[in-house]
């Protein structure tokens, strides 16, 4: 029974995980929007921050942006739907970048 119990939670938790860092954040204001305000709150955003750190270590850039943004929310009391957007945009983008880089780099090497 715990086995069957187990098998449902991970293909619940496999079938709901964003498929990149950016979706992680872009979950962000529809999870505000379900509890009736369009702001999200700098400690909402904070935690979802350090919820992509480890995928953000890939690449350079996209650390410096996450670490960035970690600083700034130290400052702030809340954040739009826009903002978040353009922050989870960026994060995806130094990310494919970064993977495209190194699968062409690979490639190079290999022949």
């Amino acid at each position: 029974m715990d086995q069957e119990l187990a098998a449902e939670t991970s293909e619940t938790t496999a079938s709901t995980a964003p498929a990149t860092p950016g979706d992680a954040l872009r979950a962000l204001p529809a999870e505000a929007a379900g509890r009736g305000t369009r702001f999200v709150s700098a400690q909402a955003m904070q935690a979802r921050l350090f919820s992509v750190y480890d995928a953000a270590t890939a690449a350079e850039d996209a650390l410096a942006l996450v670490q960035d943004q970690l600083t700034l929310t130290l400052n702030r009391s809340y954040y739009e739907a826009e903002e978040i957007e353009q922050m989870a945009q960026q994060l995806d983008t130094l990310l494919i970048l970064d993977t495209v880089e190194r699968t062409e780099g690979e490639l190079v090497s290999d022949e």
